[in-house]
């Protein structure tokens, strides 16, 4: 396999599977980049979809090592796929809320191709996942500058981490 994320670009769009790519390798693409051990997607994707992603990614030789919600009839919620040797891996989360949905709408395209998180729903998810890795992740990502704070402001407060969000603004992080 070349590139793992311009594999994952193409594979998705070969099954009609709009993606976004969050995560430390998102915030890659805005900040200096970090050390990063697996890839992280959000992907507009239905059962079928998912089992084309599965198939393929099989035959690369990558496993399921973890999965959420197959039972679900719109299919799962979220899988990890590890390939062979345990050096890649892959975390799938399946678009199923307004505001997964709203974050791969909005996503840019960097010069390989990719389609990764803006900023501003970078913060948002860092904000939401809340661990001592995203704190220094939200600390460049707010030094930024010119940024939407209405649109940040919004789905923290929706996804109950505006206070968080406030916090790190009067801190200056």
């Amino acid at each position: 396999m070349d590139d793992p994320l311009s594999y994952l670009a193409r594979l998705l769009a070969s099954i009609g599977a709009d993606y976004v790519v969050i995560g430390a390798h998102a915030v890659n693409c805005w900040l200096e980049p970090r050390l990063t051990g697996d890839i992280d997607l959000t992907v507009a994707a239905g059962r079928a979809q998912f089992e084309s992603l599965r198939a393929r990614l099989s035959s690369e030789g990558f496993r399921v090592a973890r999965e959420y919600g197959a039972e679900a009839p719109s299919g799962p919620d979220f899988v990890r796929f590890v390939s062979a040797d345990g050096e890649v891996v892959i975390e799938v989360q399946a678009a199923k809320t307004d505001y997964q949905r709203e974050v791969i709408r909005r996503a840019v395209g960097t010069a390989e191709g990719l389609r990764v998180a803006t900023v501003e729903d970078l913060i948002v998810l860092k904000l939401i996942a809340d661990r001592t890795k995203d704190q220094a992740d939200l600390e460049g990502l707010i030094g930024l500058g010119a940024l939407d704070w209405a649109y940040v402001e919004k789905w923290a407060a929706i996804w109950g981490a505006l206070e968080r969000l406030q916090t790190k603004q009067r801190r200056g992080t």
